[in-house]
């Protein structure tokens, strides 16, 4: 797991916190009954005459528990129980390895839930002691375990921010890479953005792509440059690793990135995006046409191998792709150019709309 994926879990727990406060509020008011009954427990540890009256108190405490368990709505508590427990289970590394911690804790609620519903089902002082007690070990427990997630939330985010001019490119490629896929990815990055500089007439010494993290195995990287080229280039991946992903078929393989001038035109409007952008096209025919070529072979490096990708935190896949019913067509879809068709057969499986 990249730290950007444990820190988006760690978010979104905290995003869900008030789903838990059903749960953790009724728990926190259990253990300050347990706090309040200390001093008179230490009383009764020191004997002395007042010994009953510190034994009388202990009693009071233990026998308003439930005057307090009785204010709780059960149903909401159990049900925010749960949510909790899900909640910090989802926050384990991988399916395979646990996490300790995690699973300490998680096995602390469920014992605290066996507790509570024994509490419940029998009022007594008895079952009232350790009810209090393990609300007051699992309200610490809990505490620390926010503490903890916000260190290691600080610890592994990411925090810079892009300058005036600047806007942010985020890409995971979720497929593991060795050492020169893995380098061939980013330099093809790299290549894209030089040649959209160039198409854009932005100075790249003035601009350059700057990195703000690269984490390994599978490719995470978060990148800063010019505002104009990181959106051309956020535009091209989208669209291509859509196209791409449509092309899938049942033998698993995937189309490559078009070649020629006019089908790379069809599908990614270079010139048109360029003319938007307020750059004069009318005199670089020749100059946009070899760009392409470039930009199809750069979009096939960073692509190539891949059954999906992130982007800016979106997910595009053959599945997200599929379901769009876009391989349930009857007739080929077709990217059309001047000298040139490319046919995108439908999927021989899919069931005919008569």
């Amino acid at each position: 797991m990249h730290t950007f994926e444990l820190q988006q879990r760690i978010n979104r727990f905290f995003a869900g916190v008030e789903t838990f406060h059903d749960f953790t509020e009724p728990l926190i008011k259990l253990s300050k009954s347990a706090e309040g009954m200390e001093a008179n427990l230490v009383g009764v540890a020191e004997g002395g005459a007042s010994i009953n009256q510190w034994a009388h108190q202990i009693y009071s405490y233990l026998t308003n528990v439930q005057n307090t368990t009785s204010k709780f709505n059960q149903r909401k508590f159990f049900k925010s129980l749960e949510h909790f427990n899900s909640a910090i289970n989802q926050l384990q590394l991988t399916d395979t390895t646990e996490s300790g911690f995690i699973t300490n804790l998680s096995s602390e609620v469920e014992k605290f839930a066996t507790i509570y519903e024994t509490f419940i089902s029998v009022q007594s002082s008895g079952n009232a002691l350790p009810l209090i007690l393990a609300a007051k070990v699992l309200t610490a427990k809990i505490e620390v375990f926010y503490e903890t997630l916000r260190l290691v939330e600080e610890s592994i985010g990411t925090y810079d921010l892009p300058a005036n001019s600047e806007s942010s490119l985020t890409l995971l490629l979720p497929s593991h890479l060795n050492l020169v896929d893995f380098a061939g990815k980013l330099i093809a990055i790299q290549n894209l953005y030089t040649e959209l500089c160039m198409l854009l007439s932005v100075s790249e010494s003035t601009h350059p792509l700057r990195i703000s993290k690269i984490e390994s195995g599978s490719l995470w990287t978060k990148v800063f440059g010019d505002s104009r080229v990181i959106g051309m280039i956020t535009s091209f991946m989208e669209q291509t690793a859509s196209w791409l992903f449509r092309t899938y078929t049942t033998d698993g393989k995937i189309s490559s990135v078009p070649r020629k001038v006019e089908a790379i035109e069809a599908l990614l409007g270079l010139s048109t995006k360029l003319a938007e952008a307020g750059v004069d096209t009318s005199t670089m025919k020749e100059h946009i046409g070899k760009s392409a070529i470039s930009i199809s072979k750069n979009l096939t490096e960073i692509l190539d191998g891949q059954s999906s990708i992130m982007i800016n935190e979106e997910t595009i896949s053959v599945g997200s792709e599929i379901n769009k019913g876009l391989l349930g067509r009857t007739t080929p879809l077709q990217l059309k150019a001047p000298d040139e068709v490319i046919d995108i057969e439908p999927d021989s499986n899919q069931p005919s709309d008569s």
